[in-house]
């Protein structure tokens, strides 16, 4: 399930970014965007799990060990900034580039996870996968000049 999952939001990601390039054009701000992004995210969340009737359950989250809150609140911190600097991003280029060039980020998964945790989870492979997306990076910055 888990390639559906990640095929599904590429799909809405692309969706999204087609429609919020011509409306960040148009001068809409890229906060209005982030904005209705996390209202949309609280209020999905929050209708899942009243529906899931796991509702309950959020105020009995599992034992957080000590160490795990600053990544747990780092981790959604960072990834809100992150999505408003792709709309930020879209409204100073226009979404293909910007997209194109965040794609690179499975770069920085494997630097910031060897970085916090010490861990490589590089194949032969993925490496290669790897070296193939930095490529197509540097070929379109390279073009754009």
């Amino acid at each position: 399930m888990w390639l559906f999952y990640a095929v599904a939001a590429s799909i809405c990601w692309g969706m999204s970014y087609a429609a919020s390039g011509p409306l960040l054009n148009r001068g809409f701000s890229p906060l209005l965007f982030f904005f209705g992004y996390t209202l949309f995210g609280l209020l999905g969340a929050t209708l899942s799990l009243f529906c899931s009737g796991r509702i309950s359950s959020l105020w009995k989250l599992p034992a957080m060990e000590r160490a795990d809150a600053p990544w747990f609140f780092f981790s959604i911190a960072i990834g809100a900034l992150g999505a408003y600097l792709t709309y930020v991003a879209m409204g100073a280029k226009n979404p293909t580039l910007a997209a194109l060039i965040e794609v690179s980020y499975p770069f920085f998964v494997v630097l910031f996870t060897w970085l916090f945790f010490r861990e490589v989870q590089l194949n032969s492979i993925t490496l290669c996968g790897g070296i193939l997306v930095l490529a197509g990076v540097a070929v379109i910055l390279l073009g754009e000049k």
